[in-house]
C-alpha cells in the first residue's frame, strides 16, 4: 500500500496528513482489442443534474399528521381513494424563495421530465449528484422506487453519482429543517431524533426519515443505480480493484497521534494504522460500460476538508471545494482517471465523464468583473475552478464532462479549457429547468443538446398551502413573499417568478454591496444606462426600457447568468448586447461616487454576458 506524506502534494493544507490508496490500482480488466465495426449509432444518454428530490408525501408518513398540511392525493390508481386528503410535509414558500432553488415543486417536474425521457426512447439515464434534497432516507429511498418504477416500465437504466447533499457529510449524522409548514401556515422544526432540538424537545416532531445519510447508506439503497455492477452490464470498475461499498474509498491518517488514540469500529470509520489514527474516506466512483462502445465515467468529487484532526470525524461539507480541493486530496484518483481515458482510446470507446461540480470555468470569463463588484468570494467564485485545476483536469485526456451543481446552463469551450469541453447541466428545479441529452455519433463526436422542460403537471398543486402561509405572514406581520407567484399558469413562469423572488430578497436585499443594491431598489433602468454612456442613452435603447425599475436589470443579468440563449428576457438581450460599444468613448470621472462607480460595472457585466449566452447545443469531437 502506498502511502504518501500529505505536506508534500500541497502546502497549507492539513499539517502531517497522510494519504494513502485502499488498493488503489483499478480492476484490471482485459478487453479484446478494437476491431474496424462502427460504433452502434444513436446511442443517447440524458443527464438529470440537482434533481434535489424532497418526496412530499414520503416525508409525512410516521409523523402526527393532525397539524400536517393535506393536498389530494394522486398517486394512487384505486378509484376509490383518488382524491383523498392526505398529509404532506413540505418547506415553505418563504425558504424556498431565499434559495437558489426550489424545494417542493422537484417531485413534478422530476416525474414530468422523466415521462418525457422515456417518450423520446431514451434508455440511459445519468444523474451528476444532488439527486436528493440532504440524502434523508426518506427522499433517497423515495427516489429508488421512482426510478426502479421507470426501469421497469421502461427498460430504463439510471447511473448516480453522489453531490455535495447526497451525502451532506461522508457519514450519517443528525438531520432535519425548521421551515416546514403547520398546516396553520406558520413554520415549524421537523428533526431527526438525534438531533438538539429533539433531544431538548424543542423541535415540533421528530423523525428518522430527516437523517442526513452518509456514503454507506446511500450507496447500498441506490445500488441498482449505477453504485453497484448489473448483469446487464459489460464492464464495471472502480478505483479499488473492488465493487464492494465497504472498501471503497482512501485512508486519511493523523500521523502525530499516538496508538491508542481511537478505536477501530465499523460504525465510526475509525482504523488503527501504524500507531497511527485513521479514518476510511469513502469515494463512490465508477467506471461503467452499459452499452457496447460506451463507457460511462462517474467521478464522486466531493472532498470534504478535515475540521483539525481526521479521527476527529469532523468534516466541512464539499459544496466550495470542487476539483481545486480534489487535485490536492485524491491524487490517486486522477491518475485512475487517465488510466481509464488510455485505454478508452486504446479500445476505441466513446468516453463520457461526469461528476457533480464543475471542471472549468461556469461564467464565462467574468471572474475578474465579478470579483471587482462582489468581491472574491461573492457570486459563489469559490466555486470557480482555478485556471490550473481545468488544466490538469483537460491534461488527463478527457474530453467531454457533464456537470451540475451551480443551478445554471453554461458550456466551457475547447479553446478556454485546453481541449476539454464542461457541460454545465441546469437543474429541474430552477430558472431555466431542464436536462442534457448527449448523442454518440460514428465518427467518434457526441452532440450534447439541452432541453427545457416546458411542460409539468399539477406544478400547482401545492398553492392552495402556500396561500395559507401567505395569510399567517402578513397577518403575522413577518417578512413576506409576493403572493403573484402563486398566480403563474406554468411550471416555466413559475421558476422565472422564483428568480425574481430571490433577487429581490437575497441577491439584492442581501448579497449585493449596499451603494449598488439601494440604486436598483429605487431607480429606473433609464437612470442606470446614463452612467454607462454618459447620458446619451437614445441611440441605445426605447423610451419603454428606460422607464423600467433598476432591478429589471438584475433579473435579467442572472436570467442569462443561469440559462444563457435559453433565457426569456422578451428581446432586451438585443439593447443589452449593444451596450458595450456604447461605453467606448465614455468614462467616468475619477471622483465619481462609489455608487456610480458600482452601478457602471453591473451595466457592463451584464452587457458582456449578453454578448456571451451559451448556445443550446454543442458537436464535441474526440469522444
Amino acid at each position: 500500500m502506498k502511502t504518501v506524506l500529505w505536506g508534500k502534494w500541497v502546502v497549507g493544507m492539513v499539517a502531517g496528513l497522510l494519504l494513502s490508496g485502499c488498493g488503489a490500482d483499478a480492476v484490471k480488466t482485459e478487453l479484446p482489442e478494437p476491431d474496424n465495426q462502427e460504433k452502434a449509432q444513436e446511442v443517447q444518454i440524458a443527464f438529470l443534474a440537482d434533481i434535489h428530490l424532497h418526496d412530499f408525501l414520503s416525508a409525512a408518513e410516521n409523523l402526527d399528521a393532525s397539524e400536517l398540511p393535506v393536498i389530494a392525493d394522486t398517486r394512487t390508481s384505486d378509484q376509490s381513494t383518488q382524491g383523498a386528503q392526505t398529509p404532506v410535509l413540505m418547506r415553505s414558500m418563504q425558504a424556498q424563495l431565499n434559495s437558489t432553488r426550489l424545494f417542493n415543486e422537484n417531485y413534478f417536474v422530476f416525474l414530468a421530465a422523466l415521462d418525457e425521457i422515456a417518450a423520446k426512447g431514451i434508455k440511459l439515464v445519468a444523474l451528476p449528484g444532488d439527486f436528493s434534497d440532504d440524502g434523508q432516507p426518506a427522499n433517497v429511498r423515495a427516489l429508488a422506487d421512482i426510478l426502479a418504477e421507470y426501469t421497469d416500465k421502461y427498460g430504463m437504466r439510471f447511473f448516480a453519482i453522489t453531490g455535495n447533499h447526497d451525502p451532506v457529510r461522508p457519514f450519517s449524522r443528525a438531520g432535519g429543517k425548521k421551515d416546514f409548514l403547520h398546516r396553520s401556515g406558520k413554520e415549524v422544526a421537523v428533526m431527526s431524533p438525534d438531533h438538539p432540538d429533539c433531544l431538548n424537545q424543542s423541535a415540533w416532531q421528530c423523525s428518522n426519515a430527516l437523517r442526513e445519510w452518509g456514503y454507506a447508506d446511500i450507496m447500498e439503497t441506490l445500488k441498482s443505480q449505477g453504485f453497484s455492477p448489473s448483469s446487464q452490464d459489460l464492464l464495471y470498475e472502480t478505483p479499488f480493484g473492488t465493487a464492494e461499498v465497504s472498501k471503497r474509498g482512501w485512508r486519511w491518517c493523523d500521523p502525530e497521534s499516538k496508538s491508542g488514540e481511537s478505536n477501530s469500529t465499523e460504525e465510526s470509520n475509525q482504523i488503527e494504522e501504524s500507531g497511527k489514527s485513521c479514518i476510511f474516506m469513502p469515494d463512490a466512483s465508477y467506471l461503467v460500460e452499459p452499452v457496447e462502445g460506451l463507457w460511462l465515467l462517474a467521478i464522486d468529487a466531493n472532498v470534504y476538508t478535515p475540521k483539525g484532526k481526521v479521527s476527529s470525524l469532523e468534516f466541512n461539507g464539499s459544496g466550495n471545494a470542487g476539483y481545486n480541493a480534489l487535485v490536492d486530496y485524491k491524487p490517486e484518483l486522477l491518475d485512475w482517471i487517465a488510466g481509464v481515458v488510455k485505454r478508452a482510446e486504446k479500445h476505441n470507446k466513446h468516453l463520457i465523464a461526469f461528476s457533480h461540480f464543475p471542471m472549468a470555468d461556469f461564467y464565462d470569463n467574468t471572474q475578474k468583473q465579478l470579483a471587482e463588484l462582489f468581491g472574491d468570494t461573492g457570486m459563489q467564485l469559490k466555486r470557480m475552478p482555478s485556471a490550473s485545476t481545468t488544466q490538469i483536469l483537460s491534461d488527463l485526456g478527457l474530453r467531454l464532462h457533464m456537470a451540475g451543481h451551480m443551478h445554471l446552463y453554461d458550456i466551457a469551450q475547447p479553446e478556454d479549457t485546453g481541449g476539454l469541453v464542461n457541460v454545465q447541466v441546469p437543474s429541474l428545479a430552477a430558472y431555466q429547468p431542464g436536462y442534457s441529452v448527449v448523442t454518440l455519433n460514428n465518427d467518434g463526436s457526441a452532440q450534447v443538446d439541452t432541453i427545457i422542460q416546458q411542460q409539468v403537471d399539477r406544478f400547482d398543486t401545492l398553492f392552495p398551502v402556500y396561500a395559507k402561509e401567505w395569510q399567517y405572514r402578513n397577518q403575522a406581520g413577518l417578512i413576506n413573499w409576493d403572493k403573484t407567484i402563486l398566480d403563474t399558469p406554468d411550471y416555466l413562469g413559475f421558476t422565472d417568478a422564483h428568480l425574481k423572488e430571490v433577487v429581490r430578497q437575497r441577491y439584492v436585499g442581501r448579497e449585493w454591496p449596499q451603494p449598488l443594491a439601494t440604486f436598483i431598489q429605487s431607480k429606473t433602468v433609464g437612470d442606470a444606462l446614463e452612467t454607462l454612456v454618459c447620458g446619451n442613452i437614445s441611440r441605445v435603447t426605447d423610451e419603454a426600457l428606460l422607464a423600467m425599475p433598476a432591478i429589471t436589470l438584475a433579473n435579467d443579468y442572472y436570467r442569462m447568468r443561469n440559462a444563457g440563449q435559453f433565457a426569456d428576457l422578451g428581446g432586451r438581450e438585443v439593447i443589452y448586447e449593444r451596450l458595450s460599444d456604447a461605453t467606448l468613448h465614455c468614462e467616468l470621472p475619477e471622483t465619481a461616487p462609489v455608487q456610480t462607480q458600482q452601478v457602471r460595472r453591473f451595466v457592463k457585466l451584464l452587457s458582456n454576458v449578453a454578448v456571451s449566452r451559451d448556445v443550446t447545443s454543442i458537436t464535441v469531437k474526440g469522444v
